[in-house]
């Protein structure tokens, strides 16, 4: 005779080898016990930085969704197209409420993955009782559970936020429900709902409505009659009603138009249908187990064997054991249909992505159990205790020995994810147009993390796809992208997207970071123009500047000298900047204590008094300069006044006539001189063309063509040297008799190497083929190929350079970082563009602000600014202009 099988749950008294009664309960339930803890560890140990937060891109989309559903009270912040149901998410944003928000356990992602670690541990004591509930003896279930928290499979997608883990929770609560049903309808009804927000979780909870309904029927009652499957069906159809009235309630049930003409192409009358969203959902291709070269070979392949072949081909093979054993044993039957649906999900020729393995992971580890339950049911009581503590051990160190469980609890990829927000908040204006990648838009788009929200980040799929994002804020238009937060290798998302604003950006941008920790790879790129960064980076630098150094109008260096060149700078950065109180205080200073009889600024003061009361001729053609601009800008006739005397003062005391051209003097020091000391970097052409029309009297367009005459000269010229790169030197003398360039002999120095001084002579030509067009500049600036081949060579240029090339100091400055800088803008963009970002762009703060370089070295923030402002093109001619 056939053997009876009962459909009654297996209650949850123990094999004998457990003992009976109180005692075998108190030793299962520390068992249990001992299970959690191990999967807390297993789980807990390391996984905020283990998986990465970059490439995977669902979490932050998710996250994103739950803090628009806590901060804004809706489903998507954007246009919510019912791509998944969004039970998942409500749950999160609740989650992230009842903890305080977004950053209460670190980053946005951190905060979920803590309520991933939550759902797992509830998940543990689940499936031990489903093991258990389906006949099989207390070690049976304790495989289970440590197969489910000790897979490397398992572990490392559990972490994630991911919708599937979350409709799992629901899944396993309700197979619980209806195996726990003791003749109560209540039971079956809550299993019912609960299954209901699985499906609303994720819509692949739906695959295992067949293995519910088989368990509800076979968990019925006699007295229950046809009341136990409806009262699993009306509560679940109860649930998943929500979802249709949600959308019909906004009408967007049915299409109109076309749901995905509208999301994708802005069709008109269109808009997002539900109908349409499961539809596309349901149709979507790239699985199938027959065609061997599709996605989800790959990933068995690439990815799930390698990860842990154990669980998945042993709990497949496990799955089929059960199923042929399910002809004379319904819990085997029960086993076999639950990891039976999931695989048919996985391989059923839909879209399969790398996670869906989740679905079948709790059900893979249930087959496997049930088989080894088979197999210890046949051995003596104690052999099957030793037996089930070999095949621990066994799990374990095989685990260990395979290398793929050690990396999740070692490796930190999430750092990189980490430190380039907490860079972006740092340093890039928050107004900034920015396309993002999924993970960091939570983390951008709040207050906190130690900076700003970003208002304007958005994700690259939305610039590509939603209409509102790609027209509306970014006017289909690369330019109005200010930078690119994104990820090596999925440019091809771009083009498969069609966004054309972000790949057109990304063309016309330039590397400003790259992070990389074990393998996670992040990138933010600057589109190529002048933007927010810069204005802010002016702003912030000139405050600072002030705080540092400004002491009442004087901008006094670390030894308490005061220089005409450093009032000049200020008065300059101030009429640029438009700040006319610092622009009055520093020319209020420097008309009281250095300008002297004859209307120009004395050079060097200290200690209340001059001390060094000649000229420098830079310093006093810059603050002619700001004076004039000043007057315009401000219309203050005084200023153009002064601007004019001090020009005309410049011209007087300054300017040597040699064979009958005027060329600028080093100062009024130089000027009687039979070698007449000349400094290549004070030359401003663009001043004398502004001067030209103040002070018409002299011949200031001479004066432009004997400076240019210089600089290609002097450029060109060995000067004593075997060979020349090219570069502007120091200083050079002129001889009255001849006008011959020659190596200036000067306070034992070599005047003929570019350092210091020669950097700014690249600045200065730059600003007048800005301000003129003169084909001359753009010349001068192209014959700058040693400082483009050094730049391509180590990233950056030195200090010194010898007149032959040789490095005197090899160490980069900030001046020689505006020079290059200046010289590359026209000679080679991209290269320009890079050194801007590693050199003078990448500013760090302290507590008074901006710092290039030393805070303590007042040339060094000068040249950064003026190096920035040439490069943000923040440097107009005011005095034709007239802006205000």
């Amino acid at each position: 005779m056939a053997r009876t099988v009962s459909t009654r749950p297996a209650r949850l008294a123990s094999p004998k080898t457990w003992g009976q009664g109180w005692a075998a309960a108190l030793d299962e339930r520390a068992l249990l016990l001992a299970l959690v803890l191990v999967s807390l560890v297993a789980h807990g140990l390391n996984m905020l930085n283990n998986p990465g937060q970059a490439g995977l891109g669902d979490e932050g989309i998710y996250m994103s969704q739950a803090w628009a559903v806590l901060r804004e009270g809706r489903l998507a912040p954007y246009t919510y197209f019912y791509d998944h149901a969004p039970a998942g998410w409500i749950m999160l944003g609740a989650w992230m409420g009842l903890t305080g928000g977004p950053f209460t356990f670190g980053n946005a992602i951190d905060g979920g993955r803590v309520l991933m670690l939550l759902l797992h541990l509830a998940m543990v004591p689940m499936l031990y009782r489903i093991v258990r509930k389906l006949g099989c003896g207390a070690p049976a279930a304790a495989l289970a559970v440590l197969l489910f928290s000790l897979s490397p499979l398992a572990v490392f997608y559990q972490r994630l936020v991911l919708l599937d883990n979350i409709m799992l929770f629901w899944l396993l609560l309700s197979i619980n429900l209806v195996l726990d049903g003791h003749g109560r309808l209540s039971r079956f009804a809550l299993s019912g709902i609960c299954f209901g927000l699985a499906a609303l979780s994720k819509e692949t909870a739906v695959f295992l409505t067949p293995a519910m309904l088989y368990l509800a029927w076979q968990q019925r009652r006699p007295h229950h009659g046809r009341f136990a499957l409806l009262g699993w069906l009306v509560p679940t159809a109860m649930v998943l009603s929500l979802y249709p009235l949600f959308a019909a309630l906004k009408g967007e049930l049915l299409p109109a138009g076309s749901a995905f003409a509208f999301f994708l192409f802005n069709s008109g009358g269109a808009h997002v249908s539900l109908v349409e969203a499961l539809t596309w959902q349901a149709t979507r291709g790239g699985g199938g187990m027959f065609n061997l070269d599709n996605q989800f070979w790959t990933y068995v392949r690439e990815d799930w064997m390698a990860r842990d072949p154990l669980l998945f081909a042993g709990g497949a093979g496990a799955v089929l054991v059960n199923l042929v054993r399910g002809v004379r044993n319904r819990q085997a039957l029960v086993a076999g249909l639950l990891g039976l649906l999931p695989l048919y999900y996985l391989g059923r020729g839909g879209v399969v992505l790398v996670f869906y393995v989740l679905f079948a992971i709790p059900f893979l580890c249930l087959n496997l159990a049930l088989v080894a339950n088979m197999v210890l049911s046949l051995l003596p009581a104690r052999a099957a205790g030793s037996a089930a503590a070999v095949a621990t051990a066994a799990l374990v160190g095989g685990y260990a020995a395979a290398g793929t469980l050690l990396p999740l609890y070692v490796a930190r990829p999430a750092e990189s994810a980490r430190e380039s927000v907490a860079w972006v908040k740092r340093n890039v204006p928050p107004e900034s147009r920015m396309v993002i990648h999924d993970d960091p838009w939570t983390d951008l788009r709040e207050a906190g993390l130690g900076g700003p929200a970003f208002p304007n980040a958005h994700n690259h799929w939305k610039v590509a796809l939603d209409p509102e994002i790609r027209g509306g804020v970014f006017k289909e238009d690369w330019r109005t992208v200010d930078y690119v937060l994104t990820l090596p290798g999925i440019e091809g998302i771009f083009e498969q997207t069609n966004n054309t604003v972000t790949i057109e950006a990304l063309r016309n941008a330039h590397l400003v970071r790259r992070w990389e920790t074990d393998g996670d790879v992040i990138e933010l790129w600057k589109v190529a123009k002048p933007g927010l960064t810069e204005e802010r980076l002016l702003a912030d630098g000139a405050d600072a500047i002030a705080q540092r150094f400004e002491q009442a109008g004087a901008y006094p260096d670390a030894s308490g000298q005061v220089t005409s060149e450093a009032q000049s700078y200020a008065m300059l950065r101030a009429v640029w900047s438009g700040d006319r109180e610092a622009f009055d205080r520093a020319w209020a200073w420097t008309q009281a204590n250095l300008v002297d009889e004859g209307g120009l600024p004395a050079w060097l003061w200290q200690d209340g008094k001059v001390v060094d009361a000649h000229t420098a001729s830079d310093a006093t053609v810059d603050t002619a300069l700001a004076l004039l601009m000043a007057g315009r800008r401000w219309d203050a006739p005084a200023l153009v006044e002064a601007g004019t005397r001090m020009a005309q003062a410049v011209w007087e005391r300054e300017v040597v006539t040699v064979d009958g051209r005027p060329y600028l003097a080093a100062g009024d020091w130089a000027t009687s001189k039979e070698v007449v000391a000349l400094n290549p970097s004070y030359f401003a052409p663009y001043a004398y063309r502004v001067f030209a029309e103040a002070d018409p009297a002299h011949d200031w367009l001479a004066l432009v063509d004997t400076s240019y005459e210089v600089l290609f000269e002097a450029s060109r010229s060995t000067l004593g040297a075997k060979r020349t790169t090219g570069l502007p030197p120091d200083w050079v003398g002129l001889e009255r008799n001849g006008g011959e360039l020659v190596p200036l002999a000067l306070e034992d120095k070599d005047t003929t190497q570019y350092g210091y001084d020669a950097a700014r002579t690249y600045w200065r030509v730059a600003l007048d083929g800005r301000w003129s067009g003169d084909g001359r500049s753009e010349a001068y600036l192209r014959q700058a190929g040693f400082l483009r081949d050094e730049v391509a060579r180590k990233g950056e240029v030195s200090a010194i350079y010898a007149r032959d090339g040789r490095i005197v100091e090899a160490a980069p400055s900030t001046v020689s970082d505006a020079g290059a800088l200046a010289a590359l803008l026209t000679l080679d963009p991209g290269a320009a563009h890079r050194l801007w970002s590693t050199r003078i762009g990448s500013v760090t703060r302290d507590e008074l602000g901006v710092v290039w370089g030393d805070p303590r070295d007042l040339y060094a923030q000068e040249w950064g600014w003026f190096g920035t402002a040439l490069y943000a093109d923040a440097l107009p001619d005011l005095w034709h202009a007239k802006e205000r």
